[in-house]
């Protein structure tokens, strides 16, 4: 039994903050919120005045078996591997939707952090991408020919227990046209057995003509933005709220293309030092490392993807804004790793926060994307995003205010999961291993 006294409470619900208020977690739960609340005898004190409360994050688009760069020996890879649970949780991200990774990898991961074997966010997972030889995902596995083979493998991955099925109708950046797009009879073969499974899909799509043909399916999300402006007298927005379509933008990946490269003071956040292995930022720190890194990258993309990132952020802002506006739920998703470069794990889920209020969002309204719409989007709104009594006692502890300043998400004094409760720096990527507060 915990009770942190006198904190100012963000619920994740969008409701007014609430000062002075004394939350009471017993046996991995939230028993209740409220005033100078009398706890049993024995129950452990910890003084939260001059904090805030805010739900665990929730990030709904992450590859933790990503290792961000290109130029890595499988030694560097499995330690940033072994670190990056670790680096969401330094950052308050208590749980995740890890949207494509090697199924048994993941799936072996998600039980042995369920049975509390190790330590990291809740995992919920799907199995590989749904692409197509040839197509935009086919480059890290599992890429099928047909749509007989596509039923097969959703079968597969929903018998090993997925949350989800992840499908990419996307040919490339831009519309490049670079990579294969996803045929029809692939994309309803796996909407088709996922619906009988009444197992949600997620889409990563980009453009008009890709969201729209993920609308086709009705699926729970669509886990990228929208690069091209809307028409006007377009029915897009109206049709993804009528059809209860999540949207999580990634405007962190987007941003994320070189901009460690254009603003190279930003290796010197302290809490990025505190997010990333020394070895990986003391190499991205060289401009030589870096200038390879890009040209892999570009390689892969088939195109100028930094040129294309810059001129196109400001539209995929204009038109989350527009989606929030209609009622659309936007959910925090950065899609985390990938040899993009500097799209940090856990780090950049803040970023994705930080960029929401950028696009127009409101900070209140952010806090409920990376909580209660994350719990909602990923099915698990009764058990998380909320601090509501009965739920999963996940929560942070931060140093300032969020509403009054979104980047104070950033300022985390201590991380509750499941009613323990971590200081920060026991996940620090410089610390030796974590233990329990």
């Amino acid at each position: 039994m915990i009770v942190v006294r006198g904190a100012t409470v963000m619920d994740g619900t969008g409701s007014v903050p609430r000062p002075a208020t004394d939350v009471f977690v017993r046996d991995g739960r939230l028993a209740s919120l409220g005033p100078a609340l009398t706890v049993p005898p024995g129950t452990r004190e910890v003084d939260g005045r001059g904090t805030w409360i805010v739900p665990g994050l929730i990030d709904v688009h992450v590859h933790l078996d990503t290792p961000m760069v290109f130029q890595i020996t499988d030694e560097e890879k499995s330690r940033i591997l072994d670190h990056n649970p670790r680096a969401f949780l330094y950052n308050g991200v208590t749980t995740v939707l890890n949207v494509s990774s090697a199924p048994e990898w993941i799936f072996d991961l998600r039980a042995r952090q369920q049975a509390g074997r190790v330590l990291a966010p809740r995992i919920f997972a799907t199995g590989r991408s749904i692409t197509p030889d040839g197509g935009w995902g086919s480059r890290h596995g599992g890429a099928l020919t047909d749509a007989v083979g596509t039923r097969a493998t959703v079968r597969q991955y929903l018998d090993m227990g997925a949350d989800a099925i992840k499908v990419i109708i996307e040919d490339g950046l831009g519309r490049s046209g670079a990579y294969k797009e996803l045929p029809d009879d692939m994309l309803r073969a796996a909407a088709d057995e996922a619906t009988k499974a009444k197992r949600p899909v997620v889409v990563h799509a980009i453009n008009l003509h890709e969201y729209k043909r993920a609308l086709a399916i009705r699926p729970r999300a669509i886990i990228h933005g929208l690069e091209d402006p809307i028409p006007d007298g377009d029915r897009l927005i109206a049709d993804l709220r009528a059809a209860g379509v999540f949207v999580a933008p990634t405007l962190s990946l987007w941003d994320a293309f070189g901009s460690h490269e254009r603003h190279p003071e930003r290796f010197d956040d302290p809490v990025l030092h505190g997010s990333v292995p020394p070895f990986l930022l003391a190499s991205m720190r060289r401009p030589e490392y870096r200038a390879v890194e890009k040209k892999r990258f570009l390689d892969v993309a088939r195109m100028d993807a930094y040129a294309w990132a810059d001129r196109h952020l400001p539209i995929f802002k204009a038109n989350t804004l527009a989606m929030h506006k209609a009622g659309v739920k936007i959910a925090v998703g950065t899609d985390a790793g990938g040899p993009v470069g500097y799209n940090f794990q856990g780090y950049n889920t803040i970023r994705e926060m930080e960029l929401l209020v950028e696009a127009g969002m409101a900070p209140i309204d952010v806090l409920v994307a990376a909580t209660r719409t994350g719990a909602e989007l990923i099915g698990a709104a009764d058990r998380l995003g909320t601090l509501t009594p009965g739920k999963l006692a996940d929560l942070v502890i931060l140093d300032a205010n969020p509403v009054a300043d979104i980047r104070n998400v950033r300022r985390v004094r201590s991380v509750m999961q499941g009613g323990v409760l971590y200081d920060r720096g026991v996940f620090d990527a410089r610390a030796v291993a974590p233990s329990r507060q």
